[in-house]
């Protein structure tokens, strides 16, 4: 039996020091590593030691009971969506860890979000019960906020002290002891309460199976069996979601979590049904000692070593077969349906690639899961100009192993811009970009300002060159009016300009409009309009009339009350409600226009325009209001004119600059 699950939450949640639990339990390691210390297996790159964070997905294998378990240790921190939705890609279900101390965050909802996009079974282990916290009222707060849970686990409590677990729906307790269990009768003064859970959630179970509801209702006993797989059935459509404790610290309930696993969540081919091998690349690192590795989801089908896969890329010939533990790759005997596959050196191989064996499969056979657009942007620059040519390399290098950043360069400012998803997400994609052997310094980025025009001028540009040989002739009057757009157009009359030179004339404009008259920044919204002129037999050319076209639109443009533009963005903040206030009047100190509230979830929404200007630091600015829990996605929505006394201040640093 297999079973390949994501471990996802809220980062602190305390996934990987449980995932780290779950492996020294099943004899995968001997001892526990430790997140502050940077010595846990799946935290093992150096931007995870320098940060204490989770930055990749970490494989962990797990063997329990002749079986199985692929556990994949997704970070927490939303600024690494890219791995956590490829993990969730690679899944059959979803394990959301929620703190018993913090409750649920909003990275529980986001990645349950995703889970329920992509149709993956959803349950929730508690973490860190023995820091503290009410199990009970976290229930409460579970059930309101994600759906229809079902506490597969009840805590048992001696003298105010958790000591161990009720298995709900067999009605066993058990106390621990150094992570080992021991059954023992259920406390009396607790009985009561956890008999009141146990028939909930039997009863909740009954309710997902006709069968068993006609039993019930008939007055026949339920059997065990048949609530056991009553109660598979259920979890794997979702109907229900297990609430299971598992405690790294304490070692309490590692094991009926195992089981769990095993009994309640759906196996590869209850998915994918059984069939010729298919698979598809979730994650690709590039590792300075192995080189480029390729993991691969195995969704149906079974490997051996020496078979050979299609994709898009060409024939893959697997010599071998080898999955990770964390840092290192574990050779297998055969790879079945639910293996999570580490390829090496496999450079045709790319993110999101489907491999298969026979006929090439539908990409609708597989799971995908659309990355959101990266919101915080910084200039890239280099530390050592000598590295200019190596960039290039490890920039792609950069964007194959996460394909949730962006780099383009702005035209306008000639920066290169690194696009990520928080603060932390770009400072670790410049600490691996010093992996590669390029150190950058990441910068805020200039703003790409316009110029425009409020009121219609007109005026005259001439250019007459007299030289040895044929001169240079071209007169051109132009009127210039405010316009939605740009436009064009030729009032000509009377052929006082033949009509061979308007497009030239035209070109010598919009090449005079790249830079405005104001600060050099491009002009927009306006209609240029060549009402009259006059040109030369002899001297005139296409030349000349772009030359005139281009003065004609400098003289006149400093009379048309020519004014500086600014890129504003829609924002959308995700927060709790007791942090809409402060976001909202944070927003407003930033000329923001707050446009309306929604809600998603449990969370609020708030929706306003702000100037880009005043957005190069939110994601900071926000992480410390709201303590890590807020969120926020941009999109541009126009250009608005900058007030009088902030545009003098940007006029006059251009000044400066140039």
């Amino acid at each position: 039996m297999i079973r390949t699950l994501a471990l996802v939450g809220h980062s602190g949640s305390g996934k990987t020091t449980l995932g780290e639990a779950l492996l020294v339990y099943t004899g995968g390691k001997d001892r526990m590593g430790k997140v502050e210390e940077g010595s846990t297996t799946s935290d093992y790159t150096p931007e995870e030691k320098t940060h204490g964070v989770s930055v990749r997905t970490g494989v962990l294998p797990l063997e329990y009971q002749g079986h199985k378990i692929y556990l994949l240790d997704a970070p927490g921190y939303a600024d690494f969506v890219g791995e956590i939705r490829g993990a969730l890609e690679a899944a059959d279900a979803a394990v959301v860890a929620v703190s018993a101390e913090a409750g649920v965050q909003i990275g529980t909802e986001r990645a349950w979000t995703v889970a329920e996009r992509l149709g993956l079974a959803r349950m929730v282990v508690v973490t860190k019960l023995e820091k503290g916290g009410d199990f009970f009222s976290l229930l409460e707060d579970l059930r309101s906020t994600l759906g229809p849970i079902l506490p597969a686990h009840l805590p048992i409590y001696e003298g105010g002290k958790w000591v161990g677990l009720v298995d709900v729906l067999r009605g066993k307790a058990y106390r621990y002891t150094g992570g080992k269990p021991e059954e023992i009768p259920v406390p009396e003064d607790q009985k009561a309460g956890i008999e009141k859970y146990r028939n909930e959630a039997r009863e909740a179970i009954i309710e997902t199976d006709e069968g068993l509801l006609e039993k019930y209702l008939g007055g026949e006993e339920v059997d065990e069996q048949g609530l056991s797989k009553a109660f598979h059935e259920a979890v794997r459509k979702g109907l229900v979601y297990p609430v299971a404790i598992g405690s790294s610290g304490a070692m309490i309930g590692l094991d009926l979590l195992l089981q769990l696993f095993l009994e309640a969540l759906p196996s590869p081919s209850e998915r994918f049904g059984e069939g010729p091998c298919l698979g598809k690349v979730f994650k690709v690192q590039v590792d300075p000692f192995i080189g480029h590795v390729a993991f691969v989801r195995i969704y149906r089908g079974t490997l051996k070593p020496g078979d050979t896969l299609q994709s898009e890329g060409g024939a893959v010939k697997l010599g071998h077969l080898y999955t990770a533990k964390g840092k290192d790759l574990v050779e297998l005997p055969e790879a079945p349906a639910g293996t999570i596959l580490a390829i090496p050196k496999a450079e045709s191989l790319h993110r999101g690639m489907i491999l298969w064996t026979g006929n090439r499969p539908e990409s609708d056979e597989v799971p995908f899961a659309r990355l959101p657009d990266p919101n915080v942007m910084m200039a890239l620059y280099l530390e050592n100009r000598g590295d200019e040519a190596k960039l290039g390399e490890a920039l792609r290098k950069l964007l194959e192993e996460d394909p949730s950043l962006k780099v383009e360069r702005n035209p306008e400012t000639g920066e290169m811009l690194l696009w990520g998803h928080g603060d932390l997400h770009l400072e670790t994609a410049k600490e691996r970009l010093a992996d590669y052997g390029v150190k950058v310094q990441l910068r805020l980025p200039k703003i790409p300002y316009r110029e425009t025009i409020r009121k219609v001028a007109e005026g005259q540009g001439k250019h007459k060159k007299q030289t040895g040989g044929h001169g240079q002739y071209g007169d051109v009057w132009l009127r210039l009016e405010p316009a939605p757009e740009y436009a064009f157009e030729w009032r000509i009359t009377g052929g006082v300009i033949p009509t061979k030179y308007q497009e030239a004339i035209e070109a010598g404009i919009r090449e005079a409009a790249k830079q405005g008259v104001l600060a050099g920044f491009p002009v927009i919204g306006f209609k240029a309009i060549v009402y009259h002129g006059s040109y030369h037999d002899v001297d005139s050319s296409d030349m000349a009339f772009q030359t005139a076209g281009s003065l004609a639109f400098k003289n006149v443009a400093p009379q048309a009350q020519p004014v500086l533009l600014e890129p504003v963005y829609n924002l959308k903040v995700f927060v709790t409600q007791d942090r809409v206030g402060d976001v909202i009047s944070d927003l407003q100190g930033r000329r923001g226009r707050v446009l309306g509230m929604d809600q998603d979830g449990a969370l609020a929404v708030v929706q306003a325009e702000v100037p880009l200007a005043e957005l190069l630091e939110y994601s900071r600015v926000l992480s410390g209001m709201t303590q890590g829990t807020g969120a926020y996605s941009l999109e541009f929505s126009h250009y608005a004119e900058v007030p009088p006394h902030l545009a003098q201040k940007v006029i006059a640093q251009r000044q400066q600059t140039a």
